[in-house]
């Protein structure tokens, strides 16, 4: 990162104005053939510790957003949402999905086999979310240690997804044909670093049980 980053919701840092922006999503669904009504835009930075995304959702359609709970793991289908889908082998097989509702609401899943999405993963990540009348705007801060890949690549696979449940939507970053799933790694486009990112790191979890006799 060129700064310091404040997860706040608020896209207000210089780094954010610096860094390149993934736009100019293509729909996937119901059709593959056009652009969305409701455009999205996606910028990545990082520092030693988080690998940072700020997300403009714009949504010019009136009306709520939908969404089916406020709980973490909510049904991705039923949901407005942005997802991030994270391929670090770069063997375009396995990775980690970070989705995140206008009301920072989180879902968190492994991705195997390509496309087939694990909830039962949960890991620790930071979002905050601004809503306004024409857009909502997200920050994430997921850190390294969340995540598993291999030391000194360059190369990462990457996907940016907008589910737009009220326009019946469905948009990528990077083209997806129709008859595939928009979560099918093999479509995805790159992050190239231009210096490997921080070694991965160890992450411990420790879960507290009580066992009835």
């Amino acid at each position: 990162a060129l700064g310091k980053i404040k997860v706040d919701g608020i896209l207000d840092e210089d780094t954010w104005q610096q860094t390149d922006v993934a736009k100019d999503f293509y729909l996937s669904y119901p059709v593959d053939n056009d652009f969305p009504k409701s455009q999205t835009e996606v910028r990545v930075s990082f520092d030693d510790n988080f690998l940072y995304f700020g997300v403009v959702c714009y949504d010019p359609t009136p009306g709520k957003y939908i969404v089916e709970s406020l709980r973490r793991d909510w049904n991705w289908i039923k949901t407005e949402n942005i997802s991030i889908y994270i391929d670090p082998f770069d063997d375009r097989t396995n990775g980690f999905n970070f989705s995140l509702s206008p009301y920072n609401a989180q879902r968190e899943t492994l991705i195997l086999n390509s496309q087939d999405n694990s909830a039962d993963w949960d890991n620790k990540w930071y979002s905050e979310v601004t809503n306004y009348e024409d857009k909502w705007v997200a920050e994430i801060a997921i850190p390294f240690k969340t995540l598993r890949y291999k030391d000194n690549l360059t190369n990462w696979n990457l996907q940016f997804l907008r589910n737009n449940v009220k326009n019946n939507e469905r948009s990528a970053w990077t083209a997806v044909p129709q008859q595939y799933r928009t979560a099918n790694l093999a479509f995805a486009g790159k992050l190239v670093w231009q210096e490997p990112p921080p070694p991965p790191r160890v992450n411990i979890s420790v879960i507290p049980y009580v066992l009835g006799d």
